[in-house]
């Protein structure tokens, strides 16, 4: 029999927690398929206030509380628990100066100004909490630029730490367009010696790469497939970071994202108007109806209708629809998009909206339950993107 594993999962965003895109999907059906293995699985994210206003969930008090150097202070932090299931715990960093603001990593004019500090903060924050409680890990699984540094924390200032000795870290690129690029003038939040602020470290153009911490200092990598594995680890696809990748070849995995089907199989998910399944989709055109109805949407025959739900952000190539919405509204199709991000792209699309009355459905910002209505409402997708196409399942 397989060993039993106490993995913790660390992401800056999981379901039903808080979520702007993916990631908190992968992050939030992960743990309940771990632990269908057998494993012992905890999670860890900031207790943004999305917690509070959103889920619901009864957050309870450790009634632990950790002290976290960044720079040259001690900054405190209370540590608060909540359950996806009975048997996984959902562990909550309670720092309310970096993470009670309305959004998770900005708003509409860009990016919080003191991400470098949040998510530096955040990462050496899960080191303190796993010592608080003593929960020791055989597995750290780190997702994205804001868990990057953690496996840096290990390899440097926790090293000698007999806490941490039989730990081993897992650090995951969901998407490599976004990789926590900070100057220079933020090392003294880290706390390390300026000798990782090398090309061979952390030190990438003359900034601070959190991403790039995560692949050099993680025991293994893994991507969201096999082919964005190998995509990444070339020039065009890299962004910066394909001669790193390739450095730490023999340790990086392409792993398809898996759907947890217990959430969104559209035959047994509560949120949607009616269930439906291959063998009787009696209940697609209940779901397309009721999506039609919410975007007020003017019904044509059996028109098809596109969806989108995603983050709207150069990365995703949303520059791309304004070149060719006109042409595209002229078919015999219907629009709907959700999402949020930039200023600029929440401004275009809402201008397609009120261009489009009646074809082109827009919602700005992040609804759950809308999510799982689009998926189940519409006939077909629209992929934007310069990169090719990666495996799904």
């Amino acid at each position: 029999m397989e060993k039993k594993l106490n993995i913790l999962i660390a992401s800056p965003e999981v379901v039903p927690f808080a979520k702007t895109g993916g990631l908190a999907d992968v992050t939030g059906a992960l743990p309940r398929a771990l632990s269908k293995l057998g494993h012992n699985v905890s999670v860890i994210l900031p207790r943004y206030q999305t917690v509070d206003n959103k889920n619901g969930s009864k957050l309870i008090s450790t009634q632990k509380k950790i002290h976290v150097n960044i720079s040259a202070r001690i900054e405190d932090a209370e540590i608060y628990e909540s359950k996806i299931d009975k048997d996984i715990s959902v562990y909550f960093i309670d720092k309310k100066e970096y993470y009670y603001r309305p959004q998770l990593y900005g708003t509409e004019a860009g990016d919080y100004p003191d991400n470098a500090e949040r998510f530096i903060y955040f990462s050496r924050a899960i080191l303190e909490t796993c010592k608080a409680l003593n929960m020791k890990p055989d597995i750290i699984h780190c997702n994205d630029w804001q868990t990057g540094i953690l496996p840096v924390y290990l390899k440097t200032l926790y090293k000698d730490d007999p806490f941490f000795q039989k730990v081993a870290t897992l650090y995951t690129i969901h998407n490599i367009g976004y990789q926590g690029i900070f100057w220079h003038y933020d090392m003294h939040l880290t706390n390390l010696d300026w000798d990782i602020f090398t090309p061979e470290g952390i030190e990438f153009y003359g900034k601070i790469n959190l991403m790039k911490g995560g692949i050099l200092f993680s025991d293994i990598i893994t991507t969201v497939s096999s082919t964005y594995s190998k995509e990444i680890q070339t020039e065009e696809y890299g962004y910066g970071l394909d001669g790193v990748l390739r450095k730490r070849n023999k340790y990086l995995y392409g792993v398809v994202n898996g759907i947890d089907y217990e959430v969104w199989h559209p035959s047994r998910d509560k949120l949607i108007k009616e269930g439906y399944s291959e063998d009787n989709l009696s209940g697609k055109d209940t779901c397309k109806k009721d999506l039609i109805d919410i975007y007020k949407l003017t019904p044509k025959n059996n028109s098809p209708i596109v969806g989108i739900i995603s983050r709207l952000a150069d990365q995703k190539g949303f520059d791309l629809i304004s070149e060719i919405i006109d042409e595209m509204m002229k078919l015999d199709i219907r629009f709907v998009l959700l999402g949020t991000g930039s200023e600029k792209y929440n401004r275009l699309f809402e201008d397609i909206g009120k261009r489009y009355p009646g074809k082109a459905g827009i919602k700005i910002g992040f609804d759950n339950t809308l999510a799982h209505k689009i998926e189940a409402g519409a006939d077909m997708f629209l992929k934007i993107g310069r990169a090719s196409c990666r495996e799904r399942v």
